[in-house]
């Protein structure tokens, strides 16, 4: 009786120490698709305050107070993204606030008031259209050998009452609990029934295209 004990005991101890010796080789082995699978994904809240939207300008003309190109920056915004490692689609609505618009690198108070005076005013109109909006309809990805990924969110823009459809790249990475999203496009403002603005009685212009970069950080909501 006590051998048979015994001996049961063994098999028993040799099947756990088998078990548990496979299971260390799986996890070992586990997959890079099923470790992203475990990894935080989710929801994400953009962080104004680590994030920045500037807005570029060319210029043409000469003026000895405006001849030069302009950067602009967007200092009120909130959106929502959603994002995955291991899934090629997500989302993104973002609410910009034009009012909030400073002139950067302009040493010349005047010049810079007048300026941000005549794109919340006259350009943008930011009393009649106090938001511009922008909501992803499809979101497409790839990822890079560096663990980043290429985006593509197409979706509609919604600035100066015109909504267009329009196609933003972006280079996005995860980190824990943090999505970082940088990009570079372009817009024509006549495609938003804005006129381009100029000044010194039109010897001096804004061109039509103008470029936005965005440098955006966004944060999963605390549980």
């Amino acid at each position: 009786m006590t051998a048979r004990m015994t001996k049961t005991t063994r098999v028993l101890l040799l099947g756990l120490t088998v078990l548990s010796t496979a299971r260390a080789r799986a996890a070992r082995a586990e997959t890079p698709a099923a470790a992203d699978a475990a990894a935080p994904h989710g929801s994400y809240q953009i962080d104004p305050k680590r994030s920045r939207f500037i807005v570029e300008t060319q210029t043409s003309g000469l003026s000895t107070m405006f001849a030069h190109d302009h950067r602009i920056e967007i200092r009120d915004f909130s959106g929502q993204a959603a994002f995955a490692r291991n899934q090629k689609s997500g989302s993104l609505q973002l609410t910009v606030r034009p009012k909030s618009m400073v002139l950067i690198g302009e040493d010349n108070l005047g010049a810079r008031q007048a300026i941000e005076s005549t794109l919340r005013e006259d350009v943008l109109d930011t009393d009649k259209f106090p938001e511009i909006t922008f909501k992803t309809k499809t979101v497409t990805s790839s990822r890079r050998g560096d663990g980043t990924f290429d985006v593509r969110l197409a979706g509609e823009l919604n600035l100066h009452g015109v909504k267009r459809a329009i196609t933003i790249p972006a280079r996005v990475s995860l980190d824990g609990g943090a999505l970082h999203a940088i990009g570079v496009f372009e817009i024509r403002q006549t495609d938003y029934a804005i006129t381009p603005f100029s000044f010194a009685n039109g010897t001096v212009g804004i061109k039509d295209t103008v470029t936005l970069s965005f440098d955006i950080v966004a944060t999963q909501p605390k549980s």
